[in-house]
């Protein structure tokens, strides 16, 4: 007896078919293809059995893989039931018909009675010169088609939604930032860092501190508003810094700073910090 366990059997081929419920669709060699790629039976091994029940069961075997040569999808069985085989060959269940997930997925892969087939032309399993089994094939209902879209649709709203918000988010965190600056508390190359971390903290949520379970945005922005002012950019802050020196030592000292805070060369600052302070220019110019 050919257990046609051994056999590539045809079950569906490219082209305009119309399902078993009358949906009609152009089936192309790329959808073939997804359902090839589609299946590993290691996360879902297809059934096979008698019609299309719900639940995918009882199973009288296995569908152990799936291949295409471009027009025509082939499965190769195993783990048949002997009494299933003998059922098929005596004529019970001369269809064979394949079901699928909306992802392509294959559901199972049922044998029919005497139901018409919807998708004629595939070769038969060959048990001897005069058994034979026509196929059926059946797809997801156009209801289940627009509850993808719809689910598709759903999700790039959800996408766009979390896109603004990040986008509000990060202005908001370099706003925060770009003050703690402004007060002297941090230094300019660091305020990007600072709002890659408040992003990475708003993604951490809650941690158990020493003091107690709290956000831990919130307690990172606690922590730099305490820090102190480690660059103070008042006039009269800066002249007590640097009292005692002499002139041109004042205005390197006052350039320097004034390159840190505006991000520029030490020369294009020397320039400013010469118009800021004339006196103190006019002192450093009498020096040399």
């Amino acid at each position: 007896m050919n257990y046609f366990e051994n056999q590539w059997v045809e079950i569906f081929r490219a082209g305009e078919q119309t399902d078993s419920v009358g949906n009609t669709r152009d089936w192309t060699e790329s959808d073939l293809e997804k359902i090839v790629n589609q299946y590993n039976a290691k996360k879902h091994e297809a059934p096979v059995v008698i019609g299309h029940p719900k639940e995918n069961a009882p199973a009288f075997g296995w569908v152990e893989d799936l291949k295409t040569d471009g027009r025509v999808l082939f499965a190769k069985f195993k783990q048949l039931v002997p009494e299933f085989i003998d059922a098929v060959k005596n004529g019970m269940y001369k269809k064979r018909s394949i079901s699928l997930y909306p992802d392509f997925t294959l559901r199972h892969v049922g044998f029919l009675g005497a139901i018409p087939p919807a998708v004629k032309g595939l070769a038969d399993i060959q048990f001897n010169e005069t058994d034979n089994i026509t196929i059926e094939f059946s797809t997801p209902t156009r209801g289940a088609d627009q509850m993808i879209e719809k689910d598709r649709k759903i999700n790039e709203l959800r996408a766009q939604l979390r896109a603004e918000q990040k986008k509000n988010r990060v202005a908001e965190f370099k706003e925060f930032a770009g003050k703690l600056h402004s007060e002297g508390r941090i230094v300019s190359e660091l305020q990007n860092n600072v709002v890659e971390l408040m992003e990475a903290l708003y993604e951490t949520g809650e941690y158990n501190f020493s003091d107690g379970r709290t956000n831990t945005l919130v307690k990172f922005k606690e922590y730099l508003k305490k820090q102190p002012k480690i660059v103070e950019f008042g006039e009269k802050v800066k002249e007590e810094k640097i009292s005692g020196s002499k002139a041109s030592e004042q205005l390197n000292i006052l350039a320097v700073e004034k390159a840190k805070e505006k991000q520029i060369r030490f020369s294009d600052a020397l320039s400013l910090v010469q118009v800021e302070y004339p006196d103190l220019a006019t002192k450093a110019a009498q020096e040399i």
